[in-house]
């Protein structure tokens, strides 16, 4: 699979391509890459992967963006071995992925293992309790819990883990060290390497065993002399580095393991002793805190910019909604839209004509949140943009489905109640599309229900659609609603279903409109008791005045 891989300073590598199309670069929390530089734009710059290339775009940073020192305008490609400058950050393009550790099966045999403790026994062990014990290890892990305390500090966890290992090695010496964190799949990705001569990008191999110690049962391992195994000792990556002595430490805090450090040596070091076990388990256990911390925090953040992000929607879509009913002589009028989340998939409206009558509409988009709210916010806008034409109800329909259906999902549809009153006729010309049977209540108790007259709008584009005409008495009521009123559930799952609906009609008929939707309200929460609402409610009725 192609890719490239980001590199950042102080920070894992990032890779882009087919299974991660899209990089954002900037300081703000929503970005894929966030870079904590003053230099750096809140939304700062974008790589896209784009056929097989990385396409990099500036986003209108403050200080710019450069390839090879080259001011970036517009959009440019990059490749392996190219330098990106965001503001004063220097990022680099590698023709390869995060390297990916690699778990060997051959388990060490058991008297190979000099070294094997509960990680959170080994925390409580003080020092002088381990074997070999010496006073320059008692004073550098005094030292390493005093320097410690700045891993709480605002340092980022992937600046803090990539500094870790230097502040290990001088103390552990060891041939190579390793931060591996668990990704999204549970596969350990390194994320930081350190050797004598600098950063490598070369895989980890580690043993099955060694990563069910750290990352399963939570145990730090210290094994010396591990070719000592025949079957261990076979692995290629032990051969080939031959290594004398291992140890790895699980990055655990609170339960969680987040992955794992890892330490190898050569016969040219002494074996690792219990007192360097206990040494990177301390720092181990604050690094996973802080980058348990650091994701929790990142977490926060998202989800207050997302929930600033939904009232921001669910303002624009209230304002949508008909701030005051229009006056019609001779009838009352009342609209009212409850929301199960943030952002509602269901709109009521009146739409006033020059001539006298006047459109309104009650519609239920599939599904719920952000997505059907801007479905619906569309809707709107050609119910305000056709209101006026001479469109009959079934033609209105059919312009609607195959305008919306152009650029809307396959599961993606809705649901209307289309209307045209006229108050002088006091005649209402409809249609249904896919929509809850209107109910109208006549004066004399009876009920008619308006069906439905064709599809969803948006779920076929070229729809054809039927529509009625009806003659509204004195004291007649028409009520639209959507099915969260009708599937509205009790806590065994009863739903209050469109008899319990009618009834109440019957019942609140002669009631001023206000007294009515009280009522239903009540008897929603009445057979609900409590539960959580499932779904948007939304009402909207209609009724001729007395003579």
């Amino acid at each position: 699979m192609a890719t490239l891989v980001i590199l950042v300073p102080g920070h894992r590598p990032y890779p882009v391509g087919d299974a991660q199309p899209v990089l954002t670069f900037g300081r703000s929390s929503g970005n894929t890459v966030i870079i904590d530089d003053p230099s750096i734009s809140r939304l700062h710059a974008r790589l896209r992967w784009e056929q097989g290339q990385a396409v990099l775009e500036d986003l209108g940073s403050r200080n710019g963006s450069q390839v090879n020192g080259a001011p970036l305008r517009g959009t440019r490609t990059v490749h392996p071995g190219d330098v990106i400058t965001l503001g004063r950050v220097d990022l680099q393009v590698e023709n390869r992925t995060a390297p990916l550790a690699r778990v060997e099966e051959p388990e060490p045999d058991a008297r190979n293992v000099t070294f094997t403790m509960n990680v959170d026994k080994l925390r409580r062990l003080e020092a002088g309790q381990g074997s070999g014990e010496a006073p320059r290890l008692r004073q550098a892990l005094d030292l390493i819990h005093d320097q410690s305390l700045l891993l709480l500090s605002e340092t980022s966890a992937e600046t803090m883990l990539a500094d870790l290992l230097e502040r290990l090695a001088p103390l552990l010496k060891p041939s190579r060290a390793a931060v591996l964190l668990q990704g999204p799949g549970g596969q350990l990705e390194q994320v930081a390497v350190w050797t004598p001569v600098g950063p490598s990008l070369e895989p980890i191999r580690l043993s099955r065993t060694l990563v069910d110690a750290a990352v399963h049962r939570r145990e730090a391992m210290l094994m010396n002399d591990p070719m000592a195994d025949p079957r261990f000792g076979q692995a290629s990556s032990i051969v080939l580095s031959n290594l004398t002595s291992i140890m790895t430490v699980p990055l655990e805090h609170e339960g969680k393991v987040a992955g794992l450090l890892y330490f190898d040596a050569g016969p040219s070091r002494e074996p690792f002793t219990e007192e360097d076990l206990r040494l990177a388990a301390s720092l181990g256990h604050l690094a996973a805190a802080k980058l348990q911390h650091d994701r929790m925090a990142a977490e926060i953040r998202k989800k207050r910019d997302l929930e600033r992000e939904m009232e921001i929607a669910r303002q624009i879509q209230e304002r949508l909604l008909p701030a005051d009913l229009p006056e019609v002589a001779g009838y009352d009028l009342l609209g009212e839209n409850i929301s199960c989340l943030h952002v509602s998939g269901d709109l009521y409206g009146f739409w006033p004509r020059p001539d006298g009558r006047m459109w309104l509409a009650i519609a239920d988009v599939a599904g719920k949140g952000v997505g059907p709210g801007l479905l619906m916010a569309t809707f709107q806008a050609y119910m305000e943009a056709w209101s006026g034409s001479d469109l009959d109800p079934a033609d209105l329909a059919a312009r609607l489905s195959a305008t919306l259906g152009r650029n809307t999902p396959s599961n993606r549809y809705i649901t209307a109640f289309l209307a045209r009153l006229d108050p002088a006729t006091h005649t209402l010309e409809y249609t249904s599309a896919g929509h809850n049977p209107a109910l109208l209540l006549r004066q004399s108790g009876a009920v008619e229900r308006l069906e439905s007259q064709g599809l969803p709008l948006a779920m076929f584009p070229g729809s054809v659609y039927g529509q009625s005409r009806v003659r509204l008495e004195p004291d007649d009521l028409l009520c639209l609603y959507t099915d969260g009123i009708t599937e509205a559930a009790a806590p065994d799952g009863t739903e209050f279903e469109l008899e319990r609906l009618e009834a109440l009609l019957r019942i609140h008929h002669g009631a001023p409109l206000p007294q009515l939707n009280g009522a239903l309200q009540a008897a929603l929460g009445h057979h609900t008791q409590g539960s959580p609402m499932t779904d948007d409610r939304t009402l909207l009725v209609l009724r001729r005045n007395p003579a």
